[in-house]
Order: structure tokens, then sequence, then C-alpha cells
């Protein structure tokens, strides 16, 4: 290709290029949705669940996964279609489910958490996490 001259032919490959090129920009976004999503289907047993040392740790590693994902999405440069119109409807059922482990471990927690009261703990850490996992399949099988 020569400069700013292109044949039809030649600009159509470009197109196509670019094209690929931002869909393929929508994996990074996805993966960092995955991740998070998944994170959060531990993050809650571990803080509620878990031992001594384990709330801490849970709650420090997310402190750094945070920082982490604020400094990624801020260098990020992504300008596809997909991401811009899932990213509000997903950010705002993630707020929405991530508050319903923190009541029930908060507020419905009894001192001696039963074997019920474990899966209950656990089957709404995972349903915390799936808004996120099911937009980073989404951004992951954008082609």
């Amino acid at each position: 290709m020569t400069g700013d001259h292109f044949t039809p032919d030649e600009a159509l490959q470009e197109i196509g290029r670019v094209d690929r090129r931002v869909r393929h920009s929508s994996r990074g976004p996805g993966r960092a949705y995955l991740l998070v999503g998944l994170a959060t289907m531990v993050y809650w047993p571990a803080m509620f669940l878990g031992g001594r040392p384990l709330p801490f740790l849970a709650g420090v590693g997310w402190i750094v996964l945070t920082v982490a994902l604020c400094v990624y999405w801020a260098r990020l440069r992504v300008h596809n279609r997909l991401l811009k119109r899932i990213n509000g409807p997903i950010t705002a059922a993630y707020v929405v489910t991530m508050m319903v482990p923190f009541v029930v471990g908060v507020w419905l927690r009894p001192d001696r958490p039963t074997a019920g009261w474990t899966a209950v703990l656990v089957a709404v850490s995972v349903l915390a996490g799936l808004p996120l996992v099911y937009g980073g399949l989404r951004l992951m099988r954008n082609r």
C-alpha cells in the first residue's frame, strides 16, 4: 500500500485489518472481566468462611486487584462497540449482585455457619461474579 493512495482492494483490506484489530482489542477487557468475575466467586467465601489470615489476605488481594485494574482501564485504548454497549449494564448488574453476598455475610451470617448456610454463601458468591463472567465471555467471543 502506498501512503494515502489506496486502490479499492487495498482500501477494503485496510478496513478489514483495522476491524480485526479493534475486535482483537476487546479481548483484554474480556480477560479482565473474567478475572474479576472469578475472583469475586472466591473472594466472598474467603472473607466469610476463611480462618484468621484468609480474610486479611483476601482483602489485600482485592485491593491489589482493584488498583491494577484501575491502572489497566485508564491505560486502555479500546473503542469497541460491543464493549461500550455492554459495559454499563454489566457494571450495574455486578454492583447489584455484589450487594447480595455482602448483605448475607454481614447481616444474616450465623455465629457458627452450617453446611446449608455455607452453600447459600457460595451460591450468592457465584451469582455475584456471573455478570462479569458473562461479559467477559461475550467480549472474548467477539470476532
